[in-house]
């Protein structure tokens, strides 16, 4: 375990060092080479790991099955990369290595430069990264709504229509950023802000929308049975994970006024003003914790927001996220481990001593 403590954190070490390099070093091919190198300290262990992830060995017989409808219904966009894989003669590892390329890559080289930094940090701190692993295609979609969100943004708003209808094609959970954004495009002030979080937990306890997003989603994919069954299921929840990760938006809410001087600052603090909403939600319904790390995209690109906006706190802030997210990143390896039902990714095995396991 002391060796997986180790890898990992040398993940986060080296990749948040090139990052940091790709936003604030000098000389355009420098930077360039920065991203290059963050993106190979992400995308080389996810690309060698042998049995690390839930789904690692149930994707390897789909994937040798060609993709047969009796063993899972996928999202076609996903299908449609594995069967040109197959056609290409790549071994399932092989595929493992084009979707993490894909993954990371979108991270890593579609972020614009000054926001690279913080997204890179708190995408491993926050155990995006980790989840990868383990979730892989709602993490590929992830990464497609990370620039997707990017793209709205910088108000590309075709770019970001385009990005969004790619990641649905790739998890069908991605529709739902979709309302999302739509509703952060309006113009509001502070007291309809708290109003539109106390509306979508509201909404998302009514027993009425419940039954039609069920129902939704069952006839998009009849697989979404059994999220419908664990979303009627409800337990308090009282971790501090979700707490944690609703750190980033709570700040920025907090910082309304300087937020709103931003570029399409309206737009920032509407969206985290929901995701705040879902994280309620996820105190309530285990399942929402999907959509709460789904969502992350919006508090994972607004930190960089919140720290051009509060240049004179921005240091603080910096150290209490990270302080933060780093003891989330600690307790995730540690309580996610092969032999334990649930996430898997520790220890660390990769192709070159699969004969340990």
């Amino acid at each position: 375990m002391v060796e997986t403590y180790f890898f990992y954190t040398m993940i986060f070490v080296l990749a948040a060092s090139f990052a940091y390099i790709a936003q604030y070093g000098n000389g355009t091919l420098h930077r360039m080479w920065a991203r290059i190198l963050c993106f190979m300290c992400l995308v080389v262990p996810a690309s060698l790991r042998y049995g690390i992830g839930t789904d690692y060995f149930s994707y390897r017989r789909i994937y040798e099955n060609n993709f047969p409808d009796y063993l899972q219904r996928l999202e076609p966009g996903f299908v449609f990369i594995g069967q040109l894989c197959q056609d290409m003669g790549l071994t399932y590892q092989m595929f493992l290595a084009v979707i993490a390329i894909i993954t990371y890559g979108l991270t890593c080289f579609c972020i614009p430069r000054k926001y690279i930094f913080a997204v890179i940090v708190f995408y491993i701190l926050s155990f995006t990264y980790l989840e990868s692993y383990n979730i892989v295609r709602q993490s590929l979609a992830i990464s497609v709504l990370l620039c997707a969100f990017s793209q709205l943004y910088r108000n590309h708003n075709v770019k970001g229509v385009l990005l969004l209808a790619c990641a649905s094609l790739i998890h069908f959970s991605a529709l739902i950023l979709i309302p999302i954004l739509m509703i952060s495009l309006i113009n509001i002030n502070n007291y309809l802000r708290v109003f539109l979080i106390i509306a979508v937990v509201f909404i998302g306890t009514n027993q009425n929308f419940l039954d039609m997003l069920i129902s939704f989603a069952i006839s998009i994919n009849p697989r979404n049975v059994n999220l419908a069954l664990m979303l009627r299921q409800t337990e308090l929840n009282f971790g501090v994970k979700y707490m944690i990760m609703a750190l980033p938006t709570i700040l920025i809410l907090l910082n309304t006024k300087k937020i709103l001087m931003q570029n399409n600052g309206n737009f920032i603090l509407n969206a985290n003003a929901i995701y705040l909403g879902v994280t309620f939600l996820a105190y309530v319904y285990a399942i929402m914790g999907r959509f709460v790390h789904m969502l992350f995209i919006i508090p994972l690109f607004s930190i960089q927001v919140l720290y051009n906006a509060n240049k004179r706190y921005a240091k603080i802030y910096n150290a209490i996220l990270i302080t933060c997210f780093s003891v989330l990143f600690i307790r995730y390896i540690e309580h996610h481990q092969v032999s334990k039902p649930g996430y898997k990714i520790s220890p660390y095995t990769s192709i070159f001593n699969m004969e340990d396991r």
